[in-house]
């Protein structure tokens, strides 16, 4: 039996491409010999992908040679069940030539996680990548493999889409990491989330009411009013560090320290470091011109983190 070996190329996350075998064979009876194509697929597999494991070949009794007659046997590959087609041409006076080529994409999932994590920002570099257990997966042309993303409380599912018998795939979505929106907002009233540069969450702040009073003869604000604003705060990670707030009016920001001798704004919020689960609130107060604006959070390298408008 003489048998011609095709090139093998590797393409993105193929385990490999079979690009098919070849042989010359002499019919006994008319039929495929099963048994005899099972051993050539067996070794062509073994041969060309010598880091996987294959196990038992089976291929169906009693095809009738005859001339583009196609056929299936599967393989068992690093416990993968993997088709492969056999396509019988040539045939002339008891003799013909077959051609093996998988029907299935082989993926290496190990591959699969290392081009998801290539293309993760540098805020995510630390995410958790998980698209299977299995050192293979066989896989048919437009079917899915599912990979979960994990950075402490945040989780993304990409979908790997297998494009070719190549293994080449793209991802849906197709940006794998979104960007994290910098900035949660709300209105007077809402619990809005606070997210570190890595999109996991770390405070939750809630602006619950605003008081405004015109000052007396003691306490006179600048600006025209004095704005209470009672914030309350939970830590849902340690070392949440008291952030800063400012109103933002007219294009003007006001910082929340006006100091005041009128028990009208008690208590006020004290800055403290908060560990996960603990919780703090209080009264901040603004010298502001006007009682409509927003409420800016921010942390102490002046990133805005919340907004409340007002």
């Amino acid at each position: 039996m003489r048998t011609i070996i095709h090139p093998w190329s590797a393409v993105v996350l193929a385990a490999a491409l079979l690009a098919g075998c070849s042989a010359d064979v002499t019919v006994g009876d008319g039929t495929v010999d099963s048994d005899r194509t099972a051993d050539a697929v067996g070794t062509y597999l073994r041969e060309q992908v010598p880091a996987l494991q294959v196990d038992s070949v089976a291929c169906p009794e009693g095809v009738k040679v005859a001339e583009g007659a196609t056929f299936k046997c599967t393989a068992e590959v690093a416990g993968n069940q993997l088709p492969v087609t056999v396509t019988l041409s040539h045939v002339t006076d008891g003799d013909y030539t077959y051609e093996l080529k998988p029907a299935k994409a082989i993926i290496d999932t190990e591959k699969l996680v290392t081009e998801i994590r290539s293309r993760l920002p540098a805020q995510a570099a630390a995410a958790k990548v998980d698209c299977g257990t299995s050192r293979v997966q066989v896989v048919d042309v437009g079917g899915v493999i599912p990979c979960t993303l994990s950075l402490g409380s945040r989780r993304q599912v990409v979908r790997a889409m297998v494009d070719n018998l190549a293994g080449t795939v793209h991802f849906d979505p197709a940006t794998v990491w979104p960007a994290t929106p910098t900035t949660s907002t709300g209105k007077i009233g809402d619990k809005l989330t606070v997210y570190d540069e890595a999109g996991v969450a770390q405070l939750e702040a809630t602006v619950a009411r605003l008081k405004f009073a015109a000052g007396d003869e003691v306490d006179t604000p600048e600006h025209g009013l004095y704005m209470g604003a009672y914030v309350t705060l939970r830590a849902l990670a340690d070392g949440q560090d008291f952030v800063e707030f400012t109103a933002l009016v007219g294009g003007h920001k006001y910082s929340g320290d006006a100091v005041i001798t009128s028990t009208a704004f008690d208590p006020l919020l004290d800055p403290v470091i908060l560990d996960q689960g603990e919780q703090a609130a209080g009264w901040l107060v603004f010298d502001v011109p006007a009682r409509h604006g927003q409420l800016v959070m921010h942390d102490l390298d002046g990133r805005q983190l919340a907004a409340w408008k007002y």
